[in-house]
């Protein structure tokens, strides 16, 4: 077996490299050993929310693992085969499990039977994709491409308890490469402020200020009360196009007032909208590895980030392909 070794600190020396390098491990049946984990952060070291993805990415191929300890900078991961089934995975704190799902999806999609998977903790934190974004632009993406899966949420979960559960069932299938290079006419836009246990009128604040912002064709506004594990507030923007959608957001926190979370989405869907792209900064790093695991794909992107660079960069330290791009158009040679 093939060893690959990883330094931490290449790129944005942040926990995706972590990710990515899990995955690929295992869809190409390579060991790894990852030097100077999240080498570029204020707390290097293994956290919770990535030692969960260690965890799970060694309970879903029974791979020998060496350095999975909280604060830990090494790691060596020798992957076996991929075996689908029923999971449960618990950051325990409100540590993102989406980027958890983000590396067990690909190889569970390669398995020989159905998975469903169970996670506990955070869906909805400032460091990582929201539950919500991962569901109405991530995932329509991947179906587009043939995956089936299934998503069920019970309960939100937002910092800095967590509390979050929802599952996932994924239907072995093979990916196939797909073409999104224009978006269309925005035929339909909603805006939803969601809130659990806030005080006061934050919700109706947020949708006052941001229709009164006026940067773009608001169709439908509603407010939404969520099951969720603590008080938390997400505000969002449903974007529907002619030949695709995506689900834009910004996190309420303490002390951020409600009509300063309107402005910042305002600015990132203004900015989206202008692009004329199919894929967000966030969408362009996340394709990635489906391209890889489909054999080629094209897509228009907004935006080509140090964290979409970095990934890049990862892939091909396991294959010869590679991830190019030229101006606005990102595809896999």
């Amino acid at each position: 077996m093939d060893k690959v070794v990883i330094d931490g600190r290449m790129g944005e020396g942040g926990g995706q490299i972590l990710r990515s390098s899990l995955t690929l491990a295992m869809l190409y049946g390579k060991e790894i050993e990852i030097n100077h984990i999240r080498g570029k952060r204020p707390k290097p070291g293994l956290m919770r929310q990535h030692l969960t993805c260690v965890k799970a990415a060694q309970a879903i191929c029974g791979a020998k693992v060496d350095g999975a300890e909280l604060g830990s900078s090494r790691l060596t991961f020798k992957p076996g085969r991929i075996k689908g089934g029923d999971y449960k995975f618990d950051v325990g704190s409100a540590g993102s499990t989406a980027l958890v799902f983000q590396t067990v999806l690909l190889p569970l999609l390669q398995a020989e039977e159905v998975s469903t998977v169970e996670f506990g903790g955070g869906t909805h934190n400032p460091f990582a994709p929201p539950l919500t974004e991962i569901e109405r632009s991530f995932l329509p993406l991947l179906r587009d491409m043939g995956a089936k899966i299934e998503v069920e949420t019970e309960r939100w979960g937002f910092m800095p308890a967590g509390g979050g559960k929802w599952r996932i069932r994924i239907q072995p299938e093979a990916l196939q490469p797909i073409e999104r290079l224009e978006r269309g006419a925005l035929s339909h836009s909603r805006l939803t402020a969601y809130c659990y246990n806030i005080p006061g009128k934050v919700g109706e604040r947020e949708v006052q200020a941001y229709l009164s912002l006026r940067e773009h064709p608001v169709h439908e506004s509603r407010q939404r009360k969520p099951e969720a594990g603590c008080a938390g507030n997400l505000l969002a923007v449903d974007l529907q196009f002619d030949g695709h959608r995506i689900c834009i957001s910004e996190l309420g926190q303490v002390r951020k007032r409600a009509e300063l979370v309107s402005k910042l989405l305002s600015q990132k869907v203004k900015s989206y909208l202008d692009s004329n792209a199919v894929l967000d900064e966030h969408l362009t790093d996340q394709m990635m590895l489906p391209m890889l695991v489909a054999g080629g794909g094209r897509f228009s992107i907004s935006e080509w980030s140090l964290h979409a660079q970095t990934n890049a960069e990862v892939i091909e330290l396991f294959t010869s392909r590679k991830i190019e791009r030229d101006g606005a158009i990102m595809w896999m040679v």
